[in-house]
């Protein structure tokens, strides 16, 4: 990517551009350890586009600078793969099928191609449209396919250079054969509410198994299905019961578990309870099929706390009050910020301090985790406190374990 000066004076959309053309190449090969930023390159870029507007003034050339870091840091991170040959392709309906093929055959060139074809000529709304079927309930690419497409949907009407598509769609081939294992799903006309708090003392019921083999998702998700532990979310016939509406209120014993799961999960674990529970019910929002997302969706945060969780959720948590300013509170310990923002009477004050926090500061998972839990408190206004105090914990955490290989870090305010 060219260097920061040369990108000073564009705005806000061109940068992301800009960025996003350097981030849409995959990697031919990836170098040392970095896998993960490779992987959450696209999806930490999407999120900080998302957060920008409602970075405060003053340090929204820092965020800015971020986005540049971002994309400098994709590039060195190993050599590009040469841009796919040509294919022929009669529509974006035929493409995205030859696309969804090629993955589940782990046909890499043929995966490529196709999505350097469909990304070149798709919105954002249709390839959602397209993908989803094929994505909701995979587990390659940490399961991160959906928050890919649920982002995506965000940067409508037009999107970005080639989507990025060619980059999450070859981690997906990566692993095809590995996905959640969907019960037979029948829609009933359960309100929302009701199905979402059945499902929540479903969950609150899930007891821990003990850790999984390995702490990446797929084993994370594969080791609860294994113990039986997806078992509880289905009925006598072993079948899921969801109704036709999205019950975001799930999402509640995401944020529950941030604040009252073991600490030492809080930059990852619980990042991706919230994250990866979320972005099935994103997409189902704009008319995919909701029962089926629901399941996966409820699938990541039972499993979550199987795999990492200590004794059960309590749903009516409430942080003990303090007097003690969010914005103070934010860069101290995590208990302090998460009451400051329970307690915390403008919400939108609150999450432009949180949008702030992230996006001036590094790593993917902390600035996913701050846009999911403002969306959630935007599709469920009435727990909007709640998840803004699972993204104050989490920021405050960050701010008690800094990266000190971050090369913005100084720049930061303290």
């Amino acid at each position: 990517m060219t260097p920061d000066t040369a990108v000073h004076d564009l705005d806000d959309q061109r940068l992301v551009e800009h960025a996003a053309r350097a981030i849409g190449v995959p990697r031919r090969e990836v170098l040392g350890d970095r896998f993960s930023f490779v992987l959450h390159a696209p999806l930490e870029l999407l999120a900080r586009a998302a957060l920008l507007p409602q970075v405060a003034p003053r340090h929204r050339d820092l965020a800015r600078r971020r986005i540049v870091a971002l994309a400098q840091g994709y590039e060195a991170s190993g050599p590009p793969l040469d841009h796919p040959p040509g294919i022929e392709l009669v529509s974006n309906a035929n493409a995205a099928t030859t696309l969804r093929r090629a993955i589940d055959d782990g046909d890499r060139p043929t995966v490529d191609a196709a999505a350097a074809w469909l990304g070149g000529r798709a919105r954002p709304n249709e390839l959602v449209h397209l993908l989803e079927d094929g994505v909701v309930d995979r587990l390659a690419a940490a399961g991160h396919g959906n928050i890919y497409l649920a982002l995506l949907s965000r940067t409508q009407p037009r999107g970005l250079p080639g989507q990025m598509l060619r980059h999450p769609v070859a981690a997906l081939a990566s692993d095809p054969d590995r996905r959640i294992q969907v019960p037979e799903v029948v829609s009933t006309w359960e309100p929302a509410g009701a199905m979402a708090q059945r499902l929540l003392d479903v969950l609150c019921d899930v007891k821990p198994i003990g850790p999984p083999p390995s702490s990446f998702i797929a084993p994370l998700v594969e080791h609860a299905q294994a113990h039986g532990v997806f078992e509880a979310l289905t009925n006598a016939a072993g079948a899921f019961e969801a109704p036709d509406s999205v019950p975001h209120a799930i999402l509640r014993f995401a944020a529950q578990a941030m604040l009252q799961g073991p600490t030492a999960h809080a930059p990852y674990g619980w990042t991706h309870c919230l994250t990866l529970a979320q972005a099935p019910l994103l997409m189902a929002e704009g008319g995919g099929d909701r029962p089926r997302a629901t399941y996966v969706a409820a699938a990541y945060l039972a499993a979550h706390w199987a795999g990492l969780g200590e004794g059960t959720v309590a749903l009516d948590l409430t942080p003990e009050p303090t007097d003690v300013g969010l914005a103070e509170a934010l860069f101290d310990e995590p208990a302090r910020a998460a009451a400051a923002a329970w307690h915390a009477s403008d919400t939108a004050r609150t999450a432009a301090q949180l949008a702030t926090a992230a996006s001036v500061n590094h790593d993917a998972h902390r600035v996913k985790y701050t846009l999911a839990c403002l969306d959630a408190a935007a599709s469920d206004p009435d727990a909007a406190r709640l998840y803004l105090a699972a993204a104050a914990h989490l920021n405050a955490w960050w701010h008690a374990h800094p990266d000190t290989s971050d090369p913005l870090s100084t720049q930061v305010p303290r």
